[in-house]
């Protein structure tokens, strides 16, 4: 059916000049948005090169090259991998975020958070371990290694199953009030 077919073209009237410009078809990614209405819901992993606003719910992994926007109607069941991204909605899952991570008033997220900058607002709610600083697209848990000059005793392993590899610091006092209790 000609009527839906991008490359199909009326025959030009015998008395208009024809023109050979080319036709521009690529979009900017950045100029791309994607919007995930409220009611709607996505089966598996979406993935863009543009910008994605999410109202409604994904059920799978997210994974753009753009800016990731969940609404706070907006709920996420998977990863969310995106160079930068605001979460107003509900994320159960990874969040990895190259550049810039912003967690809203309204924004629960659950699970770890890796990004290169973190930007919490007052009622957001966070629940998982967080590693900033690097670069928030990769993977792997290395450890960063102890400070030079960080006071004996203000890092210590945590006791029992629950915190077995897991640093526990104790903030405040001075350094001959941060000796470890066991």
């Amino acid at each position: 059916m000609a009527l839906f077919n991008r490359d199909a073209q009326p025959a030009p009237e015998p008395s208009a000049a024809p023109t050979n410009r080319p036709r521009n078809t690529a979009v900017n990614p950045a100029e791309q948005h994607n919007i995930i209405g409220k009611d709607t819901v996505i089966e598996g992993t979406l993935r863009s090169s543009g910008n994605v606003h999410v109202s409604g719910t994904v059920n799978g992994n997210i994974e753009v090259q753009g800016r990731t926007v969940v609404m706070p109607d907006g709920r996420v069941d998977g990863e969310v991998n995106s160079t930068t991204a605001e979460i107003g909605g509900r994320v159960h899952g990874q969040v990895a975020v190259k550049e810039r991570l912003v967690l809203k008033a309204t924004a629960v997220v659950e699970g770890d958070i890796r990004t290169g900058k973190l930007v919490i607002e007052d009622g957001a709610t966070f629940t998982g371990r967080c590693d900033m600083g690097g670069t928030g697209g990769g993977t792997g848990g290395a450890r960063r290694p102890r400070p030079e000059g960080r006071p004996e005793g203000a890092e210590r392993e945590a006791p029992g199953e629950a915190g077995e590899g897991r640093p526990t610091r104790r903030l405040g006092g001075s350094p001959d009030t941060a000796a470890v209790q066991g």
